[in-house]
This record gives C-alpha cells, sequence and structure tokens, in this order.
C-alpha cells in the first residue's frame, strides 16, 4: 500500500469524532481478574521443603540393622540432618557420616526422597528419640521412636497371647578364679571372661580394660592377645599379656556390650613369695609342706635301721 492521501486522512479522522466511545474505551477486569504478574514473567513462587508421612515408631532386635525414615519433598538446595535427642550429637548430615560411631549411615539414593538413617548392629543402649532436620527458612525436623528390643522379647510366646513356662535367664558376666590376684614380673598373666546369655543371644563384642584404658591388639603395651569365642548358651573372651611389669598392676574389667562389666586387681610382684604367686588362679611358687618333711624324716629312720640289721 502506498501512503494514504489527504483524502483517507480526513475520512478517518472524521469516524473517530462520530464514535469516541466506541473506539477509546478500554476494559478494565476486576482486581479478583487480573492475570498474575508472575505469569506475565515466568516466575513461580519457591516450594518450601515438608516431610512425607512415614512411621515415627521403630521396633528393632539386638544386633540387627534398624532402619529410620525420613522422606522430605521440594528439597531445593536444602540439607538432611539426623540428630540423637538425648545428647544433641549430630549423627549424618546430608551423605556424610559425623559419629566415631560407624555404625550410624544415612541410605539415600541420587534424586531420591528418602533419608533413611541406619543403625548398624542395633543395642540396647541405642533405643531413644532421633530427629530428622531440614536447614530450610524457617527449619523443620520430625522426631522418629526407636525402640531395640532383645529377641525373646519380640518372639515371646506370652506377647501374643499364648501360654508359656519358658523362663530366660537372666545375662551373667563372670571372671573366672579370685577376684584378687598377685603374678609374678616377667610371668604371662591370663584373665578369661565367662558371659551367659539367652540362646543365640550374644554381645556385640566384648571390651577389656586396664583402668579407664582400652587393651587391644594395637594397644602401645604390645605383647596383648584377645581371644573371644560365641556358643549358643555363654561368650568367653580371654585377654593375655605377656612380660608383665609394674606398670600392669591394677584393676582389670571384662565389659560386653549392654551389660554392666566385671573386674578384677591384679598385684604384679617381684621375688618368690610363698603361697602368693598366681596366675590364673593357680599358684606358681613352691609350698613347703610339713607333712613331707615328716614322711621324709620317717623313711631315712627306716632305712638306717635296715642298715643296722644287715
Amino acid at each position: 500500500m502506498g501512503e494514504p492521501t489527504a483524502g483517507r486522512l480526513l475520512a478517518l479522522l472524521l469516524l473517530m469524532l462520530s464514535c469516541p466511545y466506541s473506539l477509546l474505551t478500554i476494559s478494565v477486569a476486576p482486581e479478583d481478574e487480573k492475570t498474575p504478574k508472575e505469569e506475565w514473567w515466568g516466575e513461580t513462587p519457591a516450594l518450601q521443603p515438608q516431610f512425607e508421612n512415614t512411621p515415627s515408631n521403630i521396633t528393632a532386635k539386638v544386633g540387627e540393622s534398624a532402619l529410620l525414615p525420613c522422606t522430605v519433598s521440594n528439597l531445593g538446595d536444602k540439607s538432611v540432618t539426623w540428630m540423637r535427642q538425648r545428647d544433641l550429637h549430630i549423627l549424618t548430615a546430608g551423605i556424610f557420616t559425623y559419629s566415631a560411631d560407624d555404625r550410624f549411615t544415612v541410605v539415600h539414593a541420587e534424586d531420591s526422597k528418602e533419608w533413611t538413617l541406619q543403625v548398624k548392629f542395633a543395642m540396647l543402649r541405642d533405643s531413644g528419640v532421633y530427629e530428622c532436620h531440614v536447614n530450610s527458612d524457617p527449619k523443620i525436623s520430625r522426631q522418629v521412636v526407636l525402640r531395640v528390643r532383645e529377641h525373646s522379647q519380640l518372639d515371646d510366646p506370652a506377647l501374643r497371647g499364648l501360654p508359656t513356662t519358658t523362663t530366660i535367664p537372666t545375662p551373667q558376666v563372670l571372671i573366672e578364679g579370685p577376684a584378687e590376684r598377685h603374678i609374678q614380673a616377667g610371668s604371662v598373666l591370663t584373665i578369661t571372661c565367662i558371659i551367659h546369655h539367652p540362646p543365640r543371644q550374644p554381645p556385640a563384642h566384648v571390651l577389656w580394660f586396664h583402668g579407664a584404658t582400652n587393651i587391644d591388639y594395637d594397644s602401645p603395651r604390645g605383647g596383648v592377645s584377645i581371644q573371644t569365642e560365641k556358643f549358643p548358651h555363654k561368650t568367653r573372651s580371654q585377654v593375655m599379656l605377656s612380660n608383665v611389669r609394674d606398670s600392669d598392676t591394677g584393676e582389670y574389667s571384662c565389659s560386653p556390650s549392654d551389660l554392666p562389666p566385671t573386674v578384677i586387681t591384679v598385684h604384679v610382684q617381684h621375688g618368690q613369695h610363698q603361697a602368693a604367686v598366681q596366675q590364673g588362679g593357680l599358684s606358681s611358687a613352691p609350698v613347703a609342706n610339713p607333712v613331707t618333711h615328716l614322711l621324709l624324716l620317717l623313711l631315712l629312720m627306716m632305712l638306717q635301721r635296715v642298715k643296722t640289721w644287715q
């Protein structure tokens, strides 16, 4: 098209003057019908992280793994932290473990909403409240209660309403031999600990201590041997210290997991001590016996008389 002629422009001007309202009227939508500004600019408000509905009470058996669930939607760039409530100890942050106890780990698959706290080889002392935290603004958290039970408590027929006469023995920790021992310097000290427990429920581990110091294969002292054997109804743990010295004097304790320890006292001595130096409850020093001397004297007298008769 060419440029508009003066006649066309004049006609258009007359038309606008004759219908001013029909051309200049602008429709204004009510306030509540306006299109949100966000849609014009392609922006949407960020969704806040929130927890999905998962179990908040978990029961596990001693020695097995416990899984504490925590599922978070809309996590975005936020992180998930697990904390133990009783001591406010941070166990995991993200996928990393921040506890010296490596039994605690977080189970999380990439792009998954699940951040499950795994407690391996669960112990009775692991029972308690655990908290799953998200560092959003404001921060959010949820609690999960863990109950660790003995196998007998979970499998007891009485809990299912069935009659039973079976009595579960109470676990006992004993150290063989006397509670106080004397041992010669340079000898080998052997201490044996017996743990009686319900069938197929041995302690997860047995620790040995000299005073407050843990005794292990790599102890600075050296010359340490520990052997632990597990049987259906009992566990036997034995510690051996070679070439004992004065610094080995003191209290020794056998400490099974989830059970109170038992203690003995050891004295390291120098020289021969009649009826005093003991190793593992057995005397290692010769003891003079008056009866033996009397028998020897009678035998000599009889031999002397025989010679006289000859």
